[in-house]
């Protein structure tokens, strides 16, 4: 196993969506994972806007075509982003936990309920997050239009002018991703982090005119 010391060095990614910079750190490290959300998620006991955090899920497929259990963990707010390799952490964080756990924040994404059932991989305990909803959803109860429960991330980007490109599809070389990897190249970290990120930024826009979300 690489010490810790080394891996906090080495595992941050920059990553670009149009001109704004995005810090993206992919950790298999519990130290580390524990680290990373207390010194940049810590709550602000002052904050006065919604809590919101982009969140995105990611599994491989088996042999038979079916979903297997989540790989990735990814977690956005502001220009950080982190992944979290469940196949490779003997167990969930204690931080990470209670991040999920927090009912004055609000996780956004897309298909977020049926990528939450989907589970980890054994022996770790479940995710728990309470306070996960879809985007969509989320526009609509704002709003108060029901018809905002069928827009696509790309549709919510243009209303509420977030700079949005589709996430490049597959892997290095034009292949597919493979969630179950150590080390990913950089141009598909932007990619697993794509969905997030943007949900993240349009969620942001969305709450400012509403108060649906808690406030911490």
């Amino acid at each position: 196993m690489i010490p810790a010391s080394i891996l906090s060095t080495i595992d941050e990614y920059d990553i670009e969506f149009e001109e704004n910079h995005v810090k993206v750190d992919v950790l298999d490290s519990v130290e580390l994972i524990n680290s990373r959300i207390n010194d940049r998620w810590r709550p602000k006991p002052q904050a006065k806007e919604p809590v919101v955090v982009g969140l995105d899920l990611h599994a491989s497929k088996n042999r038979r075509g079916n979903r297997s259990a989540n790989s990735l963990l990814v977690l956005c707010i502001d220009a950080y982003c982190l992944v979290v390799q469940l196949k490779y952490v003997d167990k969930i964080p204690d931080n990470l936990k209670k991040f999920l756990g927090d009912r004055n924040t609000c996780f956004v994404g897309v298909d977020v309920d049926r990528k939450l059932s989907g589970g980890v991989p054994p022996p770790l305990d479940p995710l728990v997050c309470k306070t996960a909803v879809e985007l969509s959803l989320l526009a609509a109860r704002i709003n108060k239009d029901p018809s905002y429960c069928n827009s696509d991330l790309k549709a919510l980007a243009a209303e509420y002018k977030v700079s949005y490109k589709p996430p490049a599809s597959g892997g290095c070389c034009g292949g597919r991703i493979n969630y179950d990897a150590r080390v990913f190249w950089k141009d598909e970290v932007k990619a697993l982090v794509h969905d997030a990120y943007f949900c993240y930024n349009i969620a942001q826009k969305l709450v400012r005119r509403g108060d649906e979300v808690p406030v911490v």
